[in-house]
């Protein structure tokens, strides 16, 4: 049997059932300010990410891409954004 590893938004009921809570109020208000920037999905989970400090692989792990493909995200992310690192896209929109 696979084990899932679960999220600090999601927790066991009993019986084994998975109670997955909402996005936090954090992550809504980044979101509504990545919205016009036009992010795919993808780019959007991974920008989410690299906010909250996730390393490339463990970003590699929870989004079931390689290596050429996270960098890829990155690099169209950086663009879309107008931001040249991780440096510059915590300061975007982590000082709100």
């Amino acid at each position: 049997m696979s084990k899932k590893i679960l999220d600090e938004r999601e927790k066991i009921l009993p019986g084994g059932k998975i109670l997955r809570k909402g996005p936090s109020k954090a992550e809504m208000k980044i979101r509504l300010r990545l919205d016009p920037y036009s992010l795919t999905k993808k780019e959007t989970e991974v920008t989410l990410l690299l906010l909250e400090g996730w390393k490339r692989d463990e970003i590699l792990a929870r989004c079931s891409i390689g290596n050429n493909t996270l960098k890829s995200h990155i690099r169209q992310i950086y663009r879309k954004l107008g931001v040249a690192d991780r440096t510059g896209l915590s300061e975007k929109f982590l000082n709100f």
